[in-house]
């Protein structure tokens, strides 16, 4: 505290200055413990010069603070009592006029008459700003923090006066209050900064701790369905609760999928997995109804097996989850692929044994599978033969696969699918392919034998159902399904009949045309059935068999060479149209 300059003896001066400094330390006290109950610096600025102001009891107060980025100068952030907005933001290179060299100083500077004091550097610009202000006298008291001046307080009236040494020191006193607040308040906010820091951090730990969690379960689905045995449905399941919302998974190894009992792939949806297996990365999408979605593609080494697809908007999170998904589809769809082929591989034995047994019959292995599969002596069983492109069998695979899984026996044998199937599920394939509305399979035929019960005639009844089979193809049958039976009375006569002695009934009548087919590589039987399935139209036998009328005059000449003139008239025509017919039929 500053010593009064009051006269020796004046007893009442002494008690009036006594109480004016005991006022003013209670003021400063608790202007110190406002300031330090402020938290944002704007306000704790604000209340520290409008208290400077009133203490002082001066026409204004303000405060600057010295850049830190080197450029020298000093800048004004708080004012109470300024009339100029110019005043208000002024700028001061440090060094010049008082704000300047208090910003630079080691203690405070005053001035009574601004603008005639010679020991001050003046500004042009700064002295006409201070003059449009009205400013006269000026008192400032620097700010110190880290032993280095940080800024200062400023107090200014609008006329002359000369600052007295209590009010410098209430001043200096304040100058270093608000040193010291400010060194707090920013400490304060370096802490706040570093608590906000961590928990951030904490936050983005805890998330990348959930996403870990979910890609554990995402794998741990995999593992569950592998080692379960289980399918694509437990997969989905598993993958639902890994990303937290229910999950689509679409295997394009397959025709069909499993987000409904037989749903294809959308037309809209290819095109994604395409560029999701291109880009690497999921692609959003919405659907007709306004349903955003993403497909994530699943991939083994470069080609596209399958797809992951899930509803709503994705966060980061949800993407690296779901990417995770498309991988573990992925390595699943690529299990399961070497599963089906070792499965179809035994299956295929399977079959070939059943078709050509060895001499000594179907061994007890063959006998004990087959028996798990539904197919036992004496229990009706049918012989299946797919025919047809590769896309149509694809088809039709996929089909049984969906409808049956691994309780069917079947196989690619060649280029036909062949099927040894118990009656039951016989039924359900022939509703599938032979009832009204049934879908169309490209050009697929399906031949089927009679009901069998004994392995004997399996391979009698096999060559059977392929020539069934090649009479088809030729006839352009219009089903898909087909058997002897599916060829009218003919049909249903030869299925009823011992096949050998039919061959050799044939053989008689036509023998002569059938041989001279095989010597000549010529197609006279063919040409003969067509003609009498035409009503004798060389015309309609033309255009059934793709040729140009001169050539079944041509042929039909040949034939009546080998059995007479009126091979096609009368009963002799009826007889050959039914041998002609069995040939197509059961003939070699």
């Amino acid at each position: 505290m500053i010593e009064p300059d009051i006269p020796a003896g004046d007893h009442e001066a002494l008690v009036a200055w006594s109480r004016r400094q005991q006022r003013l330390t209670a003021s400063i006290s608790e202007f110190a413990v406002a300031i330090t109950s402020i938290r944002d610096n704007a306000a704790a600025l604000q209340q520290l010069v409008s208290r400077t102001r009133t203490l002082l009891d001066v026409d204004m107060a303000y405060l600057s603070l010295n850049g830190t980025d080197g450029s020298g100068f000093t800048s004004i952030v708080e004012t109470d009592g300024v009339w100029t907005e110019e005043y208000r933001t002024l700028r001061m290179p440090l060094g010049s006029g008082v704000l300047g060299r208090v910003a630079q100083a080691g203690g405070p500077v005053q001035t009574n008459r601004y603008h005639g004091d010679e020991t001050i550097v003046h500004d042009e610009e700064v002295d006409r700003i201070v003059r449009a202000e009205g400013v006269q006298a000026i008192l400032g008291a620097p700010m110190r923090s880290g032993g280095r001046v940080i800024g200062g307080l400023m107090v200014a009236n609008r006329h002359e006066h000369r600052f007295t040494p209590e009010q410098v020191f209430i001043a200096q006193t304040l100058a270093n209050l608000a040193a010291v607040s400010l060194d707090n308040m920013n400490r304060l906010d370096e802490l706040m900064m570093t608590v906000q820091s961590l928990r951030t951090r904490s936050a983005e730990s805890e998330r990348r701790l959930e996403t870990e969690r979910r890609l554990t379960g995402a794998d741990e689905a995999l593992m569950d369905a592998i080692a379960g045995g289980g399918g694509l449905a437990e997969l989905r399941d598993g993958m639902t609760r890994a990303i937290g919302r229910p999950v689509q998974l679409v295997d394009l190894t397959v025709r069909f999928d499993l987000r409904s009992a037989a749903a294809e792939v959308g037309d809209a949806e290819r095109p994604l997995f395409v560029l999701s297996a291109r880009t690497d990365s999921p692609m959003p999408s919405v659907r007709e109804d306004g349903t955003p979605y993403a497909v994530m593609a699943a991939t083994r080494d470069t080609d596209l097996v399958g797809a992951v697809m899930v509803d709503g908007e994705l966060s980061q999170s949800d993407e690296v989850v779901l990417r995770r998904c498309a991988l573990v589809l992925g390595t699943f769809l690529s299990a399961q692929h070497r599963e089906r082929g070792d499965i179809a591989r035994r299956r295929r034995e399977l079959v070939e044994q059943v078709l050509a047994p060895a001499p000594s019959g179907l061994g007890v292995g063959a006998l004990a599978q087959l028996s798990e599969l539904g197919i036992e002596p004496g229990r009706p069983f049918r012989i299946l033969i797919g025919d047809g492109s590769g896309a149509s069998l694809r088809d039709l695979q996929h089909r049984l696969e969906l409808d049956f899984g691994l309780s069917l026996l079947y196989a690619e044998i060649g280029e036909q699918v062949v099927a040894i199937v118990p009656e039951a599920a016989f039924e359900r394939i022939q509703d599938a392919l032979d009832s009204r509305g049934a879908r169309r399979w490209g050009g697929l035929l399906v031949g089927h034998s009679p009901s069998l019960h004994s392995f004997e005639v399996v391979p009698e009844e096999y060559a059977l159902v392929n020539r069934v089979l090649e009479a088809a193809r030729r006839s352009g049958h219009p089903r898909t399904l087909v058997s002897l039976v599916s060829y009218g009375a003919i049909g249903a006569f030869l299925s009823k009949v011992t096949i050998e002695p039919t061959r050799r009934a044939i053989f008689e009548f036509i023998g002569s045309v059938v041989d001279y087919d095989r010597e000549h590589g010529t197609a006279l039987a063919e040409t003969a059935a067509a003609y009498l399935d035409s009503g004798h139209s060389v015309a309609r036998t033309a255009r059934s068999l793709h040729l140009h009328e001169n050539t079944v005059r041509q042929r039909l000449e040949r034939i009546s060479t080998l059995l007479g003139e009126d091979w096609a008239v009368g009963q002799r025509g009826l007889d050959f149209h039914i041998m002609f017919a069995a040939n197509r039929l059961v003939g070699e």
